[in-house]
């Protein structure tokens, strides 16, 4: 073989090489992101030629210089008992005398509640309008049941806020209140919260679909050993939990309807594409965190650790901007510096890179470049999805626990009882009250201040960024 033979064999076999390089980081690339969505692990990939780092054992206690924490006092003493001595402890002996001084010890202990049994006895009355024999509702009375709302309550919260079975729930009636109620019992009780709950469960997804912002998010769910998908449309007041076996647009539209007036802050799930809403923020950490495994896979390419550190920069001032203007207002600075980023990550998106690995985030900047920095231009409005996330972990830690509902029955309480819940929580509601408050059809409604018509408010996003830029110019 000629030396032009072997200097061309060479040539191909070095392309080949870099091929298989490539390929095969984008392989580990994509197991890696695979891996994390099934096993959420914890243990951060490294180089399979770069050494992990060996740990560093932390020193037990608290850091050097950071102030111990004590319990604080009582502010109330329900109890006081004098601890007085006739003989000495240690040798018996009767010859004491008492100081003026005394310690003085604090104690808080829990009482455990004892069951109360009501009779209501019901006076009858003749009505002679109605020509009918009436009687009255006794206070906390739920009629023709014989466990009372609070007992109901406390086991609803129990299974879908403390994440107990209703066997458990049996053992701690019994051993705590000395009261006797069956698991099936149990299942029946938050039947009959859902019927209750179902007309405040509607109320709260139509004050919802008028807020100016909505987080979104969906996770795997099982319903009877069936996939199937639990989804999460919250603001900062109204979480709805909605199980349903699509995960597709069908389902945003059923909850939103055709036309969502507000932001919608998602992922990049393709289902949120179609979507007409006044506006769409996409979740900047998603885009954050895959450009990190990018950077760690591939840490020896100059090219990608140029696109990935260059992108990353954008994002990074845009989220400082965003954070230096937060309770601040708006000024000629912020418009200027945001004119900039949103002009330099346009005219980034627009290359396309020759590594395959790379081709994903062009094109994903291209499909969502006027999705990015919404943020930018609607106050209030976060740069990530953190509080969908938030929403959706109890229901998370549900699932580990219960893998998923039997019925579809199941999965209907589930999604209005963990609504009511997780919305008391976002109003510093006491649940337990609240709960008690749906079982009484004579109690007012506990969310009727957040179920109010809210006001009209002047749009202050436009859909059109150089439209925008157009009226920012022309006000000053």
């Amino acid at each position: 073989m000629s030396k032009k033979e072997l200097y061309k064999r060479l040539l191909e076999l070095e392309k080949e090489n870099e091929r298989l390089k490539e390929e095969n980081a984008y392989l580990r690339f994509e197991l890696e992101e695979l891996r994390s969505k099934r096993y959420k692990s914890k243990h951060k990939p490294h180089h399979p030629q770069t050494p992990e780092p060996a740990k560093k054992a932390r020193k037990k206690g608290g850091l050097f210089g950071h102030m111990g924490w004590f319990r604080k006092r009582p502010r109330q003493i329900d109890r006081i008992e004098d601890v007085t001595l006739s003989e000495c402890p240690i040798c018996n002996s009767k010859d004491i005398t008492e100081y003026k001084d005394m310690d003085e010890h604090l104690q808080e202990d829990v009482i455990i509640p004892k069951m109360e049994t009501t009779l209501f006895r019901k006076h009858r009355y003749y009505c002679r309008k109605c020509k009918r024999i009436v009687i009255g509702k006794g206070k906390d009375e739920l009629p023709n049941s014989y466990i009372g709302p609070r007992a109901k309550s406390l086991a609803v919260f129990l299974k879908y806020a403390v994440k107990i079975s209703e066997r458990d729930i049996k053992n701690i009636f019994d051993k705590m209140f000395n009261l006797k109620i069956s698991p099936s019992s149990i299942m029946l009780f938050r039947e009959q919260l859902k019927t209750q709950a179902i007309p405040i469960y509607e109320k709260l997804i139509e004050t919802l679909k008028q807020s100016r912002f909505m987080h979104i998010d969906e996770t795997g769910w099982k319903i009877d050993g069936e996939k199937s998908w639990l989804w999460k449309f919250s603001d900062k007041k109204i979480c709805i939990s909605h199980i349903d076996k699509s995960r597709g647009q069908r389902v945003v539209e059923d909850i939103l309807g055709k036309e969502y007036d507000g932001v919608i802050i998602s992922d990049f799930l393709s289902a949120y594409n179609k979507i007409t809403s006044k506006a769409k923020q996409r979740c900047l950490v998603h885009i954050l965190r895959d450009l990190k495994k990018v950077i760690e896979y591939w840490h020896d390419d100059r090219e990608v650790m140029g696109y990935c550190k260059h992108l990353k920069g954008i994002f990074e001032d845009a989220i400082k901007l965003h954070k230096e203007y937060k309770d601040k207002k708006w000024d000629h600075r912020f418009y200027r510096k945001r004119k900039l980023l949103t002009e330099e990550l346009k005219d980034f998106s627009f290359p396309n890179p020759n590594k395959r690995i790379l081709k994903r985030f062009a094109k994903r900047l291209n499909r969502h470049k006027d999705e990015l920095f919404t943020f930018l231009y609607e106050k209030d409005i976060d740069y990530h999805n953190n509080h969908a996330e938030q929403q959706i972990r109890p229901d998370v830690i549900f699932r580990k626990i219960t893998f998923g509902n039997r019925s579809i029955k199941g999965a209907e309480n589930h999604s209005v009882i963990t609504s009511i819940l997780q919305t008391a929580k976002l109003q510093n509601l006491d649940p337990l009250s609240v709960l008690q408050d749906i079982l009484l059809p004579a109690n007012k409604n506990p969310f009727a201040r957040t179920l109010a018509p809210p006001a009209k408010e002047t749009p202050l996003f436009i859909k059109s960024r150089n439209e925008k830029m157009n009226i920012v110019a022309s006000t000053g």
